[in-house]
């Protein structure tokens, strides 16, 4: 790899737009954006003082690194079309759920640069603490990888493809069910009449208490300390909501059965 390496952003979303912002503010050019969307492309390309394109095939053919922030679903498809005017290039997806092998068909050098984080245009990300998860099938493009990942993060993880897909994992429980969880608290307090405001104290602790210690010992409520008259009146509360109701005991059964365990 060249020491200014000509890299494309192939997705103007949320993780190509970040990744390509915190790129360019570590001094790394981006020489193209392309994404299927051309205005997207456009806003990023001339955010980025980049070509843009909002069509594949009008990848650079010289790319030294194409970074593929696309959804799941598309990273083959789009994957095939790169590999017909950039062969050469090192092209690496930024998926925790797809294995870096998808790219096996098409390019020789591919590999995975992973940030584990919930990403979105608004909110400028911590990268100091966002962990990266990196992973090439040549040995130069990981050492690549690593350097790139520590010049615009700070930690760094070779993951392979099994440990990303248990990690992914870990994390949809970490992130989407616990925000799903918190949604459901609003619309309950809501019904009420009660602001979510008044949860936050409560929320701030619970995650605090978790980073402190294990969330096994730091575990409370009704479920872990068996109080089966309050469980029985939160469900009676839900009654109106018996999807509510459902996930109310099956998590209440879970956590019991794991608080045994201990």
């Amino acid at each position: 790899m060249t020491e200014h390496p000509k890299i494309v952003v192939a997705g103007a979303g949320k993780i190509g737009t970040q990744l390509g912002r915190r790129l360019r503010g570590k001094g790394m050019a981006i020489a193209q954006v392309l994404n299927r969307t051309e205005h997207q492309a456009m806003v990023l390309g001339e955010a980025l003082q980049a070509e843009w394109s909002g069509d594949w095939s009008a990848v650079v053919p010289d790319a030294d690194w194409i970074i593929l922030a696309v959804r799941d679903d598309a990273i083959a498809a789009v994957a095939e079309m790169l590999a017909l005017y950039a062969p050469n290039a090192l092209v690496t997806h930024t998926s925790g759920a797809t294995p870096g092998t998808v790219l096996a068909p098409y390019f020789e050098r591919y590999g995975v640069f992973y940030p584990l984080q919930s990403f979105s245009l608004e909110r400028t990300p911590v990268w100091s603490k966002i962990p990266f998860c990196v992973d090439a099938v040549v040995q130069d493009d990981l050492f690549f990888l690593k350097k790139v990942a520590k010049r615009i993060g700070n930690l760094v993880y070779q993951v392979n493809d099994s440990q990303r897909a248990v990690l992914h994992v870990a994390a949809v429980f970490a992130n989407n069910f616990s925000n799903h969880c918190y949604a459901i608290a609003e619309k309950i307090l809501d019904d009420a009449e009660l602001p979510f405001e008044m949860l936050h104290p409560l929320m701030e602790e619970t995650l605090a208490k978790a980073l402190l210690e294990s969330p096994v010992k730091m575990q409370t409520g009704p479920a872990i300390r068996g109080d089966e008259e309050t469980i029985q009146h939160h469900l009676d509360l839900l009654a109106a909501h018996p999807e509510w109701q459902n996930l109310y005991t099956l998590m209440t059964k879970n956590i019991q059965v794991e608080g045994k365990k201990q």
